[in-house]
């Protein structure tokens, strides 16, 4: 029997591969909690529903544009960077993506930088495997 079907929820579990929005957000909930010690929820104008419905979509789209690792370090950059303040004591992604962004490139080398080293070691591996080397 295949194993069982991991939850979009499991970010602990769950290849980078896999991850959505729904992951993304879970992550981000967990980093607010751990570092700052409290519950996470976008800002802004509108009902607290429009909220995470425009944070839902605009992590949509940057997972779109760049890739679930890169906005995975993304938010781990920017929460590192995040000075708290008494009206804001905690880094909300939609505050993230609108003044922070200037972390992606920074993030993109970062990725791309560990792609190219996973990509060596797989070959490294394949020619070891190939060569008859155990």
């Amino acid at each position: 029997m295949a194993g069982a079907k991991i939850s979009t929820k499991d970010w602990r579990n769950l290849p980078i591969e896999q991850w959505n929005t729904t992951t993304i957000r879970t992550y981000l909930i967990h980093l607010t909690d751990e570092k700052f010690g409290v519950a996470y929820e976008p800002t802004g104008a509108g009902s607290k529903n429009q909220r995470w419905v425009r944070e839902n979509a605009m992590i949509k789209q940057a997972i779109a544009n760049y890739g679930a690792a890169e906005l995975k370090r993304f938010i781990e950059i920017c929460i590192e960077k995040y000075q708290p303040k008494a009206r804001y004591p905690y880094m909300t992604f939609t505050f993230a993506w609108s003044y922070m962004r200037e972390n992606m490139p920074i993030v993109q080398a970062e990725v791309a930088k560990e792609r190219r080293k996973q990509d060596a070691k797989e070959v490294v591996e394949k020619m070891k495997i190939d060569e008859g080397f155990f």
